[in-house]
């Protein structure tokens, strides 16, 4: 989509967020964990998947989770993540979150440009350190998500991102409002033709052409899903994280 004085504001970053994965190796970027229900009848697997390499995305701890709700055996590990020096505690459990989300960005920002290969999270993780590190493709003021489905149909869990979604219920995607946008570069490397190659999808059809719209992306988000908000940012905080 061209970007004119007539394009809407949502119109505008998408068209932007689209570029800019163009310009990296996202768009090659070979899969660890290849849907086959996806593919598009001429992507060949075997090309297309590769087994799992480095870059690992570092822990989070998810919105909403409380120090009461770790386990013991994991607050070794998310003091070790932090740099705290030792296990987390209540007391350094707020600066632990913010320590681990800023590490979270880090790593987005650090792979998204050269990323050779990666699952479902270190994909959505790539992108979200792509808006951290190119503020104006969002503008100011414009909340990001993290998303993960718990369960999926045929699959293992999924992670990808939400840009501009109302506030509402996350399990509904008619909710969502008209500014709200998708970036899912995994589901893109399974298919071979527009609009599926394409990682920014429109939440809603708009008016017709819609470059964005891709109903069978739209098909996949509603089937049998049970979508929970991992991380919440806003474009704003993203541009000072991961520094």
């Amino acid at each position: 989509m061209s970007q004119t004085t007539h394009a809407t504001p949502k119109q505008t970053r998408m068209a932007a967020v689209q570029a800019a994965i163009g310009k990296t190796k996202m768009t090659t970027a070979k899969l660890w964990n290849p849907w086959p229900q996806l593919l598009d009848d001429d992507v060949v697997i075997k090309k297309l998947e590769v087994a799992a390499g480095g870059g690992n995305v570092p822990e989070i701890i998810p919105d909403g989770q409380q120090f009461s709700d770790l386990k013991p055996v994991r607050l070794p590990a998310i003091g070790r993540e932090a740099g705290l020096g030792g296990p987390v505690t209540q007391v350094t459990f707020a600066e632990a979150r913010e320590k681990i989300k800023g590490k979270y960005v880090a790593t987005g920002r650090a792979n998204y440009r050269g990323l050779a290969s990666a699952n479902c999270t270190l994909f959505a993780c790539c992108v979200i350190g792509m808006l951290a590190d190119q503020p104006k493709l969002l503008g100011s003021g414009v909340k990001v998500e993290l998303i993960n489905f718990r369960d999926t149909t045929g699959g293992a869990g999924h992670a990808y991102v939400v840009v501009g979604r109302d506030e509402g219920d996350v399990g509904n995607i008619k909710t969502y409002g008209s500014d709200c946008f998708f970036i899912d570069q995994w589901y893109a490397r399974h298919k071979s033709g527009t609009p599926g190659v394409q990682g920014v999808k429109d939440a809603v059809p708009g008016e017709s052409p819609n470059p964005f719209w891709d109903f069978d992306f739209y098909a996949f988000m509603s089937d049998e899903t049970s979508p929970v908000v991992k991380l919440t940012f806003t474009s704003d905080e993203l541009s000072k994280l991961g520094l």
